[in-house]
This record gives C-alpha cells, structure tokens and sequence, in this order.
C-alpha cells in the first residue's frame, strides 16, 4: 500500500510544475500592456485612436434644427451682444449673461397648444451650474419653470490615463469646458420622459429667464410644438437609407469625449473579458457603475463612421449593483432621441458582462451621417417616474397626517389609553385608505418592470402597504402604532423613504460600445477555461507580493509621507507632486497609504516613522508631540507669516507653550440645519441663540418634533468636540492656574455644564439620535446642530427630495449677561505635521506650506469633485480654499462665519482626563440625577489629581510639587498675536 507522505509527493510535484510554468508565462494583456510582474514599469494605455473617437476639438455649433420650430434670435434679449471667443464658437448671436440678469424675449404663437422650449447655451468654464426662473406672462404656468437647469460640461486632459509610480491607471484629470449645445428645459430631477411642456394660446407671449446662479452665454431660444416621439416602425418609414455594410467600430466606454456630471468616471474591472485587460496592473477598462446612477447624468462619445447609412448599436455592460433590478438609459444620436424606444433602454441585472444589442435578435437601425456622430448615453429614472412621485406624495400625506395626530395626541404613546382619532380627524380612514391604493395601483409600475417581484424594492414597497393597511383597520390605534405608520426603522414613512432613493438611483457599468453595420453582430467571446485558470493561478501568486501603496521607506533622495486616506487620494497626491511640486522645487516625494494611526508612536519607537503625515487626527499630534516625537513647526522663520491662512483657534490643539506641532489639513463646522418648509408651515422662526432654541421647543415638541444636538449622537463618552463649545459660549476657561489644574469649578464653567445637562433634563432635548440626517429627511427632527463634512454632504448628494427645502445658519450663540452673543464651535478634523527625526526638515517644510497652500488645497478640492463627484468635497482649512468650492454664496458666508468662531480645546498633561470627566458629569446629571456642582466638585478631584501626575511626568512639576517650569495656555490671541507680528 502506498504511504500517504508518498502520495503527497507524487500530487504536489506536477501541481507544482504547472504553477511554475504558468507563472513564467506572459501575462495575459489586452491593453498592449508591458509583460511585467509588478506593474512597476508603465504600461502603454488606450487612447482615444485605437477606439475611433474623434479629437475634442472645437467646432463651429449651428444650434437647433427643427422643422416647426420658431426661433427667438438673441439680438431680441435687449443685451449687448459677445463677440468673445466662446461666443465665436457659435454660428448665431449671443449674449453673455451674468447671475441676476433678465432675459427678456417675445414671439406669437401660431397655434394653442403644448410647447417644449430650448435654449442655446454654452456655460462659462468658471461658471457654476446655471439655474434660472423662467416666467410666461409673468407667471409660472407650470411649477418646475421655478427651478430651470443648464449643463456643465467636462472633458479629459487627455486621452491616455496616467500611470502612477506602480504601473496602475489614474484618473486622467477633467476639465470643465465651455462648450455650446442646445438645453430642453427639463426638470431638475431629469425624471420626465420629455421637456416640459407649456400650454400656451394662440397669440403672443412674453418669457423671462432670470439667471438665479451661474454665468452662461444664450444664443436662440425655440419654442416647440410638443409631439411624442415616434415609435420605432414610424422612424424607419420617415427615413430613405440603405443599410451600412461590414462595418464595426468599437468605442471604449471610459474613455468619452465628455460628460455632463463628473460622479461618472472610469474604474478597474478585472474580468478577463473586458477591454483592456492586463494580469497584473489595474487598467481603467470600464465606466461607471455605483458612480453613474443618478438620473440625468450623461456621457458623450464622439465617432467617425465611414459613409451614412443605417447602423446598430450594441452595449457592453453589466448591472450588478443591485439584485433583480432593472435600470434604463436614455440613448441619444446627434443630440436627439431617435424614437421612443431609445427614450428608455431597459438593463436587466446581471452577475456579469453581457453584450445588449439595442432592439434583440434584430438590432435597431439608426441612421448616421457620413463623418463625426455623436452618441449620448445618459441614465434615467423616467419609468420608475409614476412610483417615484406616488411615494413623494404618500411621504408628504404620511407627514401631514401624523402631524395633526401629533397635534391632538401631544405625541404621548401611552398604550393603554384610548383615542378617538376618528371623531377629530373624520376621514382619517378615508385618507390612509387612498394612500394604501395610490401604493397599491403603483406597485405593478414595478411589477411590469421586474414581473417576478423578487425585487428588494417591490418586497419593501408591499411592506409599507402592509402597515398603512394595518392601521387603516382601527384608525384610532395609530396613536400607539405611530412605529408601523411615521416613525421607526420599520414604519411605513421609513420604508418609503428608503425605497425612494434606490428608484431614483439607476447603476450601470459599460465596457464597450459597439457601433455596427446590422449585417455585423458583436459577440464576445468566452474566455477558454486554461486561460482562466491559468490567470486566477497567476493572481494567487501576486498576491503575495507586498501592496506598493502600503510598503514603507523610501530612498534617501527622497521624502516619505505616510497618508492616512483612501488609495485616490494618495494617488491624487502623488500626480500633483510628481507634476508640479518636485519640478518647482527639485524635492521628490513618496506617498505610502498609512498602515495605522494609532500606531504612529510605535513607529517612531522603532524609527520606522516617515518624514511627514497627513491626514493625521486632531487629537493624536498631541500626544505624539509631549513625548518629543514632533519637529517644532514654529521653529521655522516664515512660520508666523504662512499660517494667516488658518483660522487662529483652529491651531489651539497643536501648541505646546510657544510651540506648534502640527498645522490643520481639513476642517469642520458645527452649523444649524434647519427644514425651511416645516419651519414655514408651522409658523417657527429659525432660532440663532440658545435662549431662542428654547423658545421654539414647545412648539416644535406638541408635533413630536425636536431640536437635535451633537450631544445626542451615540453613546458612550462626549468628547471635547461635543462638551467644550457649552464651556467656550459662556466665557469658562478650560484650565486654571496656568493650566496645573483645571478650570470646570468656575462659576461660568458650572452655568455652561448646567445648561448642557438642562437641555435634556429639563428642555427634553432627545438624548440619543441613532441618525439626524434620516430624521431630517423625514422631517422628525427638522431643526438642529451637525456637522458639514458628514450631514451638509449627505443632504446635497443624498437627499434630493427634499432639494432646497433645507438651508443652514450658525451655531446657536449664548447671550452673556452683558449682552455678548458667542458662537464658538470645535472644528477641526485632519492634520499634516512632521516628525522629529526626519533627516529632510527644510524639504518637509517646502512640502507642508505647498500642501497647505491656498492654491494645491483648491486644485486638490476641484480634482476631487472632477474626478470623483461632490461626495468627495474637500473642506480644507486653509480658510482661502472655501472660495474656489462649488456650493451656494448663502451656505459658503454661513461657514465662513462659523470658522471666524472655531476654537480648538487647548491639551496639555492630563487634559484627555478632564475630558473624560466632563462627559462624566454630563452623565452623573442627566441619567443619576445628581446635582450639577456636586457631579462637578467630584470630578475636579480627579482631573486635578491626574494633571499633576502627567505634570509630574513630564517635567512641568517635581515630586515634591515644586514647580519645575511654567506651562504657557494658548489662546486665540496669542495665534493671532503671531499673524499680526509677522505682518
């Protein structure tokens, strides 16, 4: 019998053959990638004439052509005329309008009737998005003329992506352009399967465009005659063109010749089908998925075809973002949608790449011209529009309802009490009867689209059913089933309101778009099985090559900096110093990904730690600064002279005496969000102090409603971010007898604390919020304090139900009793320092203040969005920065004003102590009910035992608590001191 190590043995050394031979075997490339193991050496990307685009070149644009159009020249708008360069890229007049302005024009109507509107239009590239009003007569004839919409448009800064120092593709970097096309007024939320059209009389009308944001030149302006667009059979019988033959041009789908959203941009898939492909390096081979979900958003491939003539298109995608949901695109050539089944291109979910011919088995017949087409391929909710609006209104009759229960119930939830809603609220059964069919009639929306109802969205759209259908059998329970009706994870409002984002998002990913003679069918061929195996085998065993974004060192020539972010941004860094810092300064630069921030001491214990961070926490340069591990920032000349840039009270945390040991990266603020259509409707103010916050707490609470604050987010201990501001506000210092011992006994400190615990003891504040900004959204909690880094971002990106409903104010301010209002507020959130034992000092700091520097920080920010959408907005601290960023003027002088108020909580030995013990307190207060002077006299023993210890410590105090040396609290003055003596 043979032994089993005998067996092994004889298995292992052919499995082990294989592997070698296959290791030593080209890797497979599509890409015309070099053969290399490690990506370290460049691989030779696509570019734009493999794939047959056209160059983005600019081309003379003659605006619309329709036959029934009537046209309104701009020499009507009684505005001077351009005659600039933009404008010269436009075969008819135009006029540059500025934000404000007034266009002003009027035609006769031949006939009644519905009328679609376009204008010609080209925003400036320095422009935001242009948003203006448009009136008929006067008025708004229909809503969504309030809010007009134009395009932006971006292209790349080339047709090959760059490589990074690894091999692997970057991002190429977008620029915005001026470019000249004709805009259909549509609705902000591109839901509408057409323009929006206006009923108009015979006779003549008078339009007005009022330019709300934005800078954009307008040519001619066309009024419509609305007609549906024709199906597929009545366009082939309008056309006389012969079939193109044998042709097939494939277009690369990351690379389009623009785009109208910068969320849509390229990724990496590493299926072996996709073009291109390499086995090692990370090629940008397909676009968008999760980044091309939002309605409305396009991108634009521009293309030869050879002789004019019919073609077909087919599609190289893959939606598997989500399970059994079909997605649509809006297929548009040369600026119009064909017929009206382009108008929504239904893709079915998929678990991988699929090839859709446009029209099945028998693709559809476009007509192109001879020479340059182009092709739009933007996503679009449209089909999902009647379930869209059918939630909004069963949301808003949901919130309605539950306010007047509110109203007569005082939102009590005593479940053995009995109500009789019925007898206040006659047609309460009446009413959630008809949101449970409007839900009901609307879900075979979903069902016509996905027929299995397997769907997560028609699962959850029959459980909100289920609830309203629930309480539509006692209406007089709702009381205490307000968690099945409005509020709640498991609500019926809360699974609307979950359902609505996922309808209105449409993911897709494309590798290739075919563009074909019909007599050409592109398939793609499957990969053969010994090459698949082959690739995963060689994959394994790459796998264990170490990460280059993670590996640390770098050569002697050159400075090492650890980045505590995500891999785009390090690559991000990487280009802009590659391409602009080390030529300026000859300095080359190593980013590596940072392994762990917490573990930064034992990196400088084991002198592994790099020359400079970024994206360090605001509390860890501290503690890495009082154990010496820190250079000294301020020890350089220019120091005092480059920080006015930085709000003074954001450097506070990073002061040791007279010294500073890190400078602020990014920063936040706390601001009032508040909800202006339920604020309106219910008569409240928007409260700007404290004492006006518990003013509108009564009103706010009789509809169970409430005032949230940071203090109510999780649990646990409340840092300094949370507590200090309600020290600051009443003028209490934090430290007391040059900072040996604390500061919280003050009797300003003592009102602070007791306010903080009044609040909830007294006022009934909530205590825990599990999410503001859900609350927000369904208007529980419609009024209260975040942060803009994470709730300002989710409400622009997130929440476009509720666009422009919403705005923000400062920080609630604290009225002294000599009539001082303060509205300080923490801030700041990631920082850059540098470490003691870097032998590169005066590079490092080359590097710190171009980092930091007005003009990196803005191109940092605007590459950010460009690249990768207004998810990744970058609140910098250089206070400079805020200009450049792309956000309304009202809500750019509300943070600006709240930084003017940002203070840091100074630390010192001992001081993570008193934080501590000052969420003790709070917690002493709120849940034991303990005196608020007695809570405080027990933690000032403790805080003032461990600063003397750490004192002790360090050297500040001797054993025997003789003082050593004197330890200097910073203030805002004395930052600001510093600014004005170098000026």
């Amino acid at each position: 019998m043979r032994s089993k190590p005998n067996r092994f043995y004889r298995l292992i050394g052919p499995i082990l053959t294989v592997i070698s031979l296959l290791a030593a075997c080209e890797p497979v490339s599509n890409a015309q990638a070099a053969a290399v193991v490690t990506c370290a050496t460049p691989a030779t990307a696509v570019s734009a004439a493999n794939v047959a685009l056209v160059a983005d070149v600019p081309r003379l644009y003659s605006g619309l052509s329709h036959p029934l159009a009537i046209e309104i020249p701009a020499e009507t708008f009684d505005l001077p005329l351009a005659a600039d360069e933009i404008a010269q890229l436009y075969a008819k007049p135009s006029a540059l309008v500025t934000e404000g302005a007034v266009v002003t024009f009027s035609t006769t109507v031949p006939a009644e009737g519905d009328y679609t509107i376009a204008f010609d239009m080209a925003a400036t590239a320095e422009s935001r998005r242009p948003e203006g009003e448009l009136r008929v007569d006067g008025t708004f004839p229909i809503s969504d003329l309030e809010r007009v919409s134009f395009p932006i448009y971006y292209r790349s800064d080339g047709s090959v992506f760059p490589k990074d120092r690894y091999g692997n593709d970057a991002l190429i970097e977008q620029i915005r352009q001026a470019r000249w096309s004709t805009a259909d007024v549509r609705d902000v939320e591109f839901s509408e399967p057409y323009p929006l059209q206006i009923r108009l009389s015979a006779g003549e009308h008078r339009f007005e465009l009022t330019l709300t944001e934005g800078i954009a030149y307008f040519g001619s302006v066309y009024l419509v005659p609305f007609t549906p667009y024709p199906d597929y059979a009545q366009y082939l019988a309008a056309q006389s063109a012969a079939d193109s033959s044998g042709i097939q041009i494939a277009l690369e789908a990351e690379l389009p010749s623009y785009k109208n959203d910068t969320s849509v941009r390229p990724a990496t898939d590493r299926s072996l089908t996709v073009t291109p492909y390499d086995t090692y390096c990370q090629l940008m081979n397909t676009m968008g998925g999760e980044s091309w979900d939002q309605s409305g958003s396009a991108v634009y491939y521009e293309f030869n075809v050879p002789e004019a003539g019919y073609y077909s298109l087919t599609f190289r995608a893959m939606q598997n973002t989500r399970s059994n949901f079909t997605v649509f695109r809006r297929i548009t050539v040369n600026g119009a949608v064909p017929f009206a089944e382009l108008n929504a291109v239904a893709f079915p979910s998929s678990a991988d790449w699929m090839d859709v011919h446009l029209g099945g088995d028998t693709p559809y017949k476009l007509y192109l011209n001879a020479g340059v087409n182009v092709l739009s391929v933007e996503a679009t909710n449209a089909p999902y529009l009647r379930a869209i609006n059918t939630i909004q209104q069963a949301l808003l009759d949901i919130n309605d309802l539950a306010l007047e229960i509110r109203h007569l119930t005082g939102n009590q939830r005593d479940p053995f009490k009995e109500w009789a809603i019925t007898q206040y609220i006659p047609d309460v059964e009446e009413r959630l009867n008809a949101i449970a069919q409007n839900l009901i009639d609307d879900k075979q929306t979903l069902l016509t689209i996905d027929p299995s109802g397997a769907s997560p969205e028609v699962l959850t759209y029959q459980v909100a059913i289920d609830n309203i259908l629930f309480l539509t059998g006692d209406p007089d329970k709702i009381p205490i089933y307000m968690s099945r009706f409005s509020e709640g994870s498991g609500s019926a409002a809360q699974q609307l309101g979950s359902l609505l984002p996922l309808l209105q998002n449409q993911p897709l990913a494309l590798d290739r778009i075919y563009v074909h003679s019909p007599d050409v069918l592109p398939q793609t061929p499957a990969v053969p099985i010994t090459t698949a195996i082959g690739e995963e085998i060689k994959r394994f065993i790459y796998s264990f090559q170490p990460d280059p974004y993670q590996s640390l060192g770098a050569s002697a020539d050159e400075l090492e900096v650890w980045v505590n972010r995500p891999r785009q941004y390090v690559n991000l860094l990487q280009i802009m110093a590659d391409s602009t810092f080390t030529p300026e300064t000859g300095i080359r630069v190593r980013f590596s990904i940072m392994p762990d921030e917490s573990k930064l001491i034992l990196a400088n214990a084991a002198d592994i730690q790099p020359d400079v961070a970024l994206g360090v926490s605001t509390d860890r340069p501290y503690e890495l600064a009082i154990r010496n591990a820190l250079y000294d920032l301020r020890s350089f000349p220019d120091f005092d002279s480059f920080i006015d840039v930085f709000a003074p009270g954001s450097l506070l945390g990073y002061i040791i005496n007279d010294s500073v040991y890190a400078l602020p990266e990014t920063q936040d603020a706390w601001v009032t969000f508040y909800r202006r259509d339920i604020l309106n409707e219910l008569g409240i103010p928007v409260p700007e102090t404290w004492t006006e916050v518990l003013e509108i707490l009564p009103e706010l609470q009789r509809y169970g409603m409430n005032f949230n604050t940071p203090l109510s987010s999780g649990a646990g201990q409340r840092n300094y971010i949370f507590t200090a501001p309600y020290l600051f506000n009443f003028g209490a210092p934090l430290y007391g007898d040059g900072g040996f011992s604390t500061g919280i006994q003050s009797d300003e400190a003592v009102a602070g604390i007791r306010f903080m615990a009044d609040s909830f003891t007294i006022y009934g504040m909530p205590l825990t919020t599990a999410s503001f900004y859900q609350d927000f959204r369904y208007g529980t909690l419609p009024i209260g304090v975040a942060n803009i880094i994470e709730m300002y971002v989710k409400l622009l990106t997130a929440a476009p139900e509720i666009g422009g409903q919403w705005d923000i104010s400062l920080y609630p301010g604290t009225v002294l009793p000599d009539g001082t209002v303060n509205h300080y507020a923490t801030g700041s959130a990631q920082t850059s320092l540098m470490f003691r034992d870097t032998d590169h000092a005066e590079e490092g700091w080359e590097f710190l203040k171009w980092w930091l520097s007005t003009e990196t920080q803005s191109e940092f920010g605007e590459q950010l969005v460009l690249n990768y959408g207004r998810e990744y907005m970058w609140f910098s601290a250089n206070l400079e920065a805020l200009d450049a960023m792309d956000i309304p003027d009202e809500h750019r002088d509300v943070i600006a004003a709240q930084w003017e108020w940002l203070q840091e909580p100074v630390r010192l030995p001992g001081s993570y102590m008193q934080e501590r013990e000052i969420s003790n307190i709070w917690n002493r207060i709120v849940f034991d009910g303990v005196n608020p002077r007695v809570a405080i006299d027990r933690s000032v023993i403790i805080i003032n035992r461990e600063i003397t210890r750490k004192m002790e410590e360090f050297g500040y105090l001797s054993e025997d608590g003789e003082r050593l040396r004197e330890f200097t609290v910073p203030t805002i003055e004395t930052v600001q001191g510093w600014i004005d003596n170098a000026n």
